[in-house]
């Protein structure tokens, strides 16, 4: 699947923080990520409790309607989003690299061409591999396209939790 621009909001660029404008590409439905979206992000590691716990609450964001944006890419965001995709809901996928022609995973295909899956990314096309810079980018990402924000668990003093709570900070000083 050939990729095509996205447009970015402003209010994205302004929570994502980085000086140059954002260059969204994707796949799918592209008026998902106008959507209000229930960002999902969590460490790798991750105590199986909370994985179950989590997975709990998605019949209830799907039959709610929710939107998910996530990375997918954690143990606990890649089973949500088999079991959101599962269960006809909505997601929106963010690349952790770039992306000229993108295969989607067998799961994804129905998704896709039923307009219920939209996969983005703001890496260039020639960043081919997921490295920790582009994992820590495209989080940055997840948490300026979310409205809202569920982190099940996140590990204490990872650049994971510093970037949260940097996100944070910056939705904070937003409201006043």
């Amino acid at each position: 699947m050939k990729p095509v621009p996205i447009a970015c909001a402003t209010t994205v660029q302004e929570r994502f923080g980085a000086g140059e404008p954002i260059q969204l590409s994707g796949v799918g439905n592209a008026a998902l990520r106008n959507a209000s979206l229930l960002g999902l992000i969590a460490s790798r590691e991750c105590p199986g409790h909370v994985l179950l716990e989590t997975l709990e609450r998605v019949p209830q964001w799907v039959e709610t309607g929710r939107v998910i944006v996530s990375g997918f890419h954690s143990p606990l965001e890649q089973q949500v989003l088999r079991s959101v995709l599962r269960r006809k809901g909505t997601v929106v996928k963010v690349l952790a690299r770039g992306m000229t022609d993108y295969r989607p995973a067998p799961d994804e295909r129905e998704p896709l061409a039923a307009g219920r899956m939209l996969v983005i990314t703001a890496c260039p096309s020639d960043v081919i591999r997921t490295t920790r810079g582009t994992a820590l980018a495209r989080n940055r990402l997840v948490l300026a396209l979310a409205t809202e924000i569920v982190a099940p668990y996140i590990a204490e003093g990872s650049p994971l939790a510093a970037l949260l709570e940097k996100s944070h900070q910056a939705r904070q000083q937003s409201i006043k």
